[in-house]
């Protein structure tokens, strides 16, 4: 009977043993799991925390969540450009709280009640030649000769004490060029030898008239909701003008489908890459790979930085991968909102990684033993495997409250999961 009371008290000590050591295991675990993982989780954090102010050249992607939520991540990145004077040249369609957001620190808004957009304002003429020339290339193919007949108008304006802004350009009538020559000379706003050079320009031209007096009537079309109608007074302002002189553009494209305006937008902001201009482009839910040109500025590397603001990014860009893995990758810090598409969280779930984790699966044994005295028992015990896990789990993106992100900084791999203040 002794010998039973024994056994069962070395079991029971066993036992105890096994529970102990099981428990400590788990917690050790647990612990490994968490550090695998990295994530850092918060009750809120502030939004100059979040960025701070030498934030203001980083690319930046804000992704997922309700507009009010973007809106004021967007509000502090502006101030941090506007604190710097760095240039911002914004685009949307038709948001009005970032455009409210912008005129706070003094930005310049350009939609149909503010048309203060003029695209050739403080350019060269071989800048605005460059513009016009690279400008839906496929539909009006002006030939390198056109910038004859720009040089015309150009020297046209300036023989009568006009700028060359695009107004003056859109109203110039192209097939009078030649009459215009003579009038300048009869009242004598040229001399001889000015307008035998015009002649000649013109004649150089000639095959192309048609084609750039095609692209000014189109252009001034859908450039009409925003443009500058002011002819005479240096007060349009371009993209090229706003980042020159350290400014907030905001400009309303009105639709995706305003191909024309965004090429001409973009072909400007080549031009400020190439002169070595630092600037920060930012996008706000504007498809982008819709246009060739848009996607390879957003691409190109330069001085300038990329903020990317969207309800759905992999939706946006039309779930072309490479497009994708090519911006988050150059993004130094991305904020994710709730996704409602499980795809897009996928997507995001594979641009964070995975990690390895250590999973621990439970086993129990129970049946009679029938050694000398005849008892049931049950034998538990533990095993443990690694397997690879999403360190953001795509349900866990779709899950998120209002207010809540998880936070990815690219250049030190942080993860923060935390709801911010908005």
């Amino acid at each position: 009977m002794s010998g039973n009371n024994s056994g069962q008290g070395m079991g029971c000590s066993l036992w105890l043993i096994d529970f102990i050591y099981n428990k400590v295991t788990n917690r050790r675990i647990k612990k490994f799991n968490k550090q695998a993982r990295a994530l850092e989780e918060y009750d809120i954090i502030s939004n100059d925390v979040l960025f701070p102010a030498i934030s203001y050249r980083e690319n930046i992607i804000i992704s997922g969540g309700d507009t009010p939520e973007r809106m004021s991540l967007c509000e502090r990145l502006i101030q941090n450009c506007s604190n710097q004077k760095q240039a911002v040249i914004v685009l949307h369609m038709g948001n009005k709280e970032l455009e409210q957001v912008v005129a706070k620190y003094n930005g310049v808004i350009a939609n149909n009640q503010n048309r203060t957009f003029d695209a050739f304002t403080s350019f060269d003429l071989q800048e605005i030649c460059q513009v016009v020339l690279e400008t839906n290339r496929t539909k009006y193919e002006i030939k390198p000769s056109g910038r004859y007949i720009l040089e015309v108008v150009y020297k046209l304006l300036s023989s009568a004490k006009k700028l060359p802004y695009f107004s003056n350009y859109a109203e110039c009538p192209f097939y009078k060029l030649s009459d215009r020559i003579n009038d300048r000379l009869t009242k004598g706003l040229i001399t001889q030898a000015e307008a035998d050079d015009l002649d000649s320009l013109l004649m150089m031209g000639q095959s192309e008239s048609a084609n750039v007096e095609a692209f000014f009537n189109d252009m001034k079309s859908f450039l009409s909701h925003i443009a500058s109608e002011n002819t005479n007074k240096p007060y349009g302002t371009s993209v090229l003008s706003a980042i020159k002189n350290k400014k907030i553009l905001c400009i309303d494209i009105n639709s995706s489908a305003n191909i024309m305006l965004i090429e001409l937008i973009v072909n400007s902001l080549n031009i400020a890459m190439s002169r070595g201009y630092v600037f920060t482009f930012f996008l706000d839910d504007i498809p982008i790979t819709a246009n060739e040109l848009l996607k390879n500025a957003l691409c190109q590397k330069s001085n300038h930085s990329n903020i990317i603001c969207t309800n759905d990014l992999y939706a946006l860009l039309n779930a072309r991968d490479e497009v994708f893995s090519i911006l988050v990758g150059e993004a130094e810090k991305t904020v994710l909102f709730s996704h409602g598409s499980h795809i897009s969280c996928e997507m995001w779930a594979k641009y964070i990684g995975e990690y390895e984790k250590i999973e621990v699966s439970y086993n129990s044994n129970s049946g009679f033993n029938d050694s000398g005295n005849w008892s049931f028992n049950t034998n538990h015990g533990q095993q443990m495997k690694e397997k690879r896990e999403y360190k953001v789990k795509p349900e866990e993106l779709n899950r998120l409250y209002q207010n809540e992100a998880f936070i990815y900084d690219n250049k030190n791999g942080s993860l923060i999961q935390a709801r911010i203040e908005l």
